[in-house]
C-alpha cells in the first residue's frame, strides 16, 4: 500500500491516489485541479484505475473528475446528498473564475457503513456531515489511514460557511468519527499536511471542548 499526494490549482487542494495491496491497481481520491500529474503517475507506474472515490462534491474536490473518468473510465463514486453540489460545481466554478470541465454523473452512490474493495485493499465508508451534507471519510482497512477530506486539517477544521454547512453537525461528527479513531490513524486531508488523530487530539485548537469529551 501506498499513498502519493499531488497538490494544485488555486484552491490548493490535495488529490489522492492510493495503490492498491496487488501493487497493480490504485484508487483516485477527491480528483483536484493536480489531477492530470496523478494520472501521469499512474501511467508510468502502469497502474489500473479502478475508482473514483469523492469524499465530497465541492468544486476543487472535483475539478478533475471528468479527465479522470474519460481518460480511465473509472467510476465516480459520490453520497448522494452531495449530488446537488456536484451538478452545480459549474456554476461554482463561474463566480469564482475557474475554468472547469464539467464531470459526468455519478456512477454510484456511497452508503455508509458499506465497504469498498479494490486490488486486495478494501476501505470503510463513514458518513460525516458538517463541511457538506453528503461528506464522507474513507478508512483503510489494511493500514490505521483514513482519507478525510476537509473534515479536519492539520490545526484546524474545515469551513462551514458553504451552502449546506452546519458547525454543530461538523463538531460532532469529528467526535464521534474521528477522535475516536485510534490515536495513530494518519489522516490524509483535502488541504495541507497530513497529520494523525493522536496529533490533532492534543494540539487542534478548535478540538479543545472534543478532548474534555473523548478520552
Amino acid at each position: 500500500m501506498e499513498i502519493l499526494t499531488f497538490v494544485g490549482g488555486p484552491f490548493v487542494q490535495n488529490t489522492a491516489l492510493f495503490i492498491c495491496a496487488d501493487g497493480e491497481t490504485a484508487v483516485l481520491f477527491d480528483p483536484g485541479a493536480a489531477t492530470p500529474t496523478a494520472l501521469a503517475e499512474a501511467r508510468s507506474r502502469r497502474l489500473r484505475l479502478a475508482a473514483i472515490l469523492l469524499t465530497h462534491a465541492h468544486l476543487d474536490h472535483i475539478e478533475g473528475v471528468a479527465l479522470a473518468h474519460r481518460e480511465t473510465g473509472a467510476p465516480i463514486h459520490l453520497h448522494p446528498l452531495d449530488r446537488p453540489i456536484y451538478e452545480s460545481a459549474d456554476t461554482h466554478a463561474a463566480a469564482w473564475g475557474v475554468p472547469f470541465d464539467r464531470p459526468p454523473p455519478p456512477d454510484a452512490a456511497l452508503v455508509p457503513g458499506c465497504d469498498l474493495a479494490f486490488g486486495g485493499s478494501s476501505f470503510g465508508v463513514v458518513f460525516v456531515p458538517g463541511h457538506s451534507p453528503g461528506h464522507v471519510i474513507f478508512l483503510s482497512r489494511c493500514a490505521p489511514v483514513a482519507i478525510s477530506g476537509d473534515l479536519v486539517f492539520q490545526g484546524s477544521i474545515g469551513r462551514t460557511d458553504l451552502p449546506g454547512g452546519d458547525f454543530g453537525t461538523l463538531m460532532e461528527s469529528i467526535r464521534r468519527e474521528v477522535l475516536t479513531l485510534p490515536p495513530e490513524t494518519r489522516l490524509y486531508p483535502g488541504h495541507g499536511p497530513e497529520t494523525t488523530v493522536g496529533r490533532e487530539r492534543l494540539t487542534n485548537p478548535f478540538l479543545a471542548e472534543a478532548r474534555g469529551i473523548v478520552r
